[in-house]
């Protein structure tokens, strides 16, 4: 089957898209489990510094240097093989007469590279032709991330530019290999313009092709190093498409990944791992573990038959490839057994705090390559908490933070109540008589569809199902006129009317005589004080059209958000670590976070900048 790309089977899918796990989360629960709940529920995340530039253009031109053909592509040329990609991010794969590589005049053979030297020599160039134009976009994604730290001048494009020369000599590696090993029957299969992948490496060619390619030999004569290059490209994630949209997802969808190159010249498929980095550290143990479930989310995804042949790390600093070991038949059982044993755990419901304990793992030391250290891991049982991003946040860390715990601002000739952000409660109960009712019906996934007018004397909320989700517990007895109590709503107010969503913490029953919780008592509007943990979305004049952060006080975290015009003036010269008032903000929640919505009623003012206080 040899399929790096799939999406989870519609009829066995059972998992929420934005909740699934994934290796980087395995990664950081094995690390520390409370570390992952401030990750992934908390949505406490660190800044993203600019050596992410380096990774992402070394990534990037490797990937086109492969996608290269030294038949077609001559050293000076330009990225002549782009793929065509549709509006969704995806390559245009069911258009054929998009693609260049068929169009394309071949070069004469007296240019193809006849040894090592010569490919070397001819796939450096092409690194010339590509690096510069890798390098501004990787700078050019990086600022335009929200929550990143530092300057773009504090990558290294030189040190960028070494580790590309090595990953494309550890790629000229495994061509030398195919030269001298692959199979006769794979070889003449592949001149005659068979044995194309279901899923092909990025080529510039269509996804269905059958003719010989151009540097074909005649049947019978000995393989050439173009031909090699050709039979041993591995797959990649094209280079031109959209993040995140050739990814592999479980046939449960539960658990997601993405492959960084699969080689297949061999008939059995090897997963390699790109790192941009010396190997050194603690970061290293993690990388030996996502590669273990990669092979086990591709055994999962070839109908548990199909197993891969090896396992590697491609250390771009060193130029070192570190092997490996696969796990054995019964270990692949086990992941399978406890990995859905911990997606049930921490994402098919929401965990709590103490779902997720203070266990950090030992730190790990490694030297360059990844090769262990002597000793493998720090004898202080603690060490990882003196380094986590999180330690003035954890009861384990010995830092403390500078965090607000006002309960009142003076602002504007007023006096603020100020609530702290634990005591902010987004879920309300509501009693009254139905009328206006439509529905209930039931959803494809069991829960209950209804919206209604709740009165209560002279007040009266509007009660709809929520778009993130619908109740399952409502009442067979619901009917015009009768009364109800709604349990664990979403408040909110909408054109002067309360409104409450109902989602799958809510429930709706028949209302008892004891049972008295007046609309007129709801609280929907709030006041809070924090400082700002991240910054996670500003409009781009593009897609994205709303302000975003988190905040953080003394006793927890909240998001905050505004849309289009309600964006203050004040966000653009926000940023991490300075302290903000949300005055007269709207109570809200998403996805189990507690919110904070800016409205036309609210004010953002600023209370202290981050060179006023203690750094995170």
């Amino acid at each position: 089957m040899n399929v790096p790309v799939s999406v989870a089977d519609p009829d066995k899918n059972i998992a929420d898209p934005y909740r699934r796990l994934s290796a980087s989360q395995m990664v950081t629960w094995q690390a520390c489990p409370r570390l992952w709940y401030y990750n992934n529920i908390l949505k406490l995340r660190g800044p993203l510094p600019p050596q992410i530039i380096r990774g992402n253009a070394a990534e990037s031109c490797i990937s086109r240097v492969m996608r290269d053909s030294p038949s077609l592509v001559s050293k000076e040329s330009d990225d002549i093989l782009k793929s065509p990609i549709l509006d969704d991010g995806n390559p245009a794969y069911d258009f054929d007469e998009l693609w260049p590589s068929p169009s394309i005049q071949p070069l004469d053979e007296s240019e193809w590279p006849k040894d090592r030297a010569s490919l070397e020599e001819w796939a450096m160039a092409r690194v010339d032709a590509h690096f510069g134009g890798c390098w501004d976009d990787a700078v050019k994604e990086w600022e335009s991330l929200t929550n990143r730290v530092g300057e773009s001048s504090h990558a290294d494009m030189s040190e960028c530019r070494m580790m590309v020369e090595n990953g494309i000599r550890m790629h000229i590696d495994q061509v030398e290999m195919c030269l001298n090993n692959v199979s006769n029957e794979l070889l003449e299969s592949w001149r005659q313009g068979g044995n194309r992948p279901e899923w092909p490496s990025p080529d510039g060619f269509p996804l269905l092709w059958t003719e010989p390619h151009p540097c074909a030999m005649p049947a019978g004569d000995e393989v050439t190093w173009t031909e090699s290059w050709e039979i041993s490209r591995p797959w990649f994630v094209d280079p031109d498409a959209d993040s995140f949209t050739q990814t592999t997802s479980h046939p449960e969808g539960w658990f997601q990944g993405e492959y960084d190159l699969v080689y297949r010249w061999t008939g059995k498929p090897s997963v390699i791992d790109i790192k941009a980095s010396q190997g050194k550290g603690d970061r290293s143990g993690g990388y030996i573990e996502q590669l273990r479930l990669y092979a086990w989310l591709w055994w999962e995804t070839h109908g548990r038959i199909e197993e891969l042949e090896s396992l590697g790390i491609w250390y771009l600093g060193p130029g070192i490839v570190k092997e490996v070991v696969k796990p054995t038949p019964v270990e692949l059982e086990k992941y399978s057994h406890e990995l859905k044993g911990l997606y049930s755990k921490i994402h098919a419901s929401r965990p709590s705090l103490t779902d997720c304990p203070t266990t950090p793992s030992p730190l790990r030391h490694f030297e360059s390559g990844g090769v262990p250290a002597d000793p493998p891991t720090d004898s202080d049982h603690m060490a990882r908490c003196k380094t986590c991003d999180l330690r003035g946040i954890c009861e384990n860390g010995n830092y403390e933070l500078d965090l607000p715990s006002h309960t009142r601002i003076e602002r504007f000739g007023h006096s603020w109540p100020i609530t702290m952000i634990a005591d902010i409660n987004t879920r309300v109960d509501a009693t009254g008589t139905v009328s206006d009712l439509r529905g209930p019906s039931l959803d494809e996934k069991g829960g209950v569809e209804l919206s209604f007018r709740l009165q209560d004397g002279y007040d009266r909320a509007k009660v709809r199902t929520s778009r993130y989700g619908s109740p399952s517990n409502v009442t067979r007895s619901i009917s015009n006129g009768s009364n109800v109590r709604i349990r664990d709503a979403i408040p909110s107010v909408w054109r002067g009317e309360v409104v409450l969503d109902m989602d799958s913490e809510s429930s709706v029953d028949l209302a008892g005589e004891a049972d008295v919780h007046p609309i007129v008592e709801i609280e929907t509007r709030i006041n809070v004080i924090g400082r700002i943990w991240s910054v996670n979305a500003f409009p781009d004049g593009q897609g994205v059209s709303r302000w975003s952060v988190t905040l953080v006080d003394s006793s927890g975290t909240a998001g905050v958000i505004a849309f289009k015009q309600f964006i203050p003036v004040l966000a653009a010269g926000l940023s991490r670590g300075d302290e903000i008032a949300i005055l007269n903000g709207e109570v809200g929640e998403f996805n189990g976070l507690k919110q904070v919505k800016i409205g036309p009623n609210t004010r953002v003012v600023s209370v202290r900048t981050s060179e006023d206080v203690p750094e995170f």
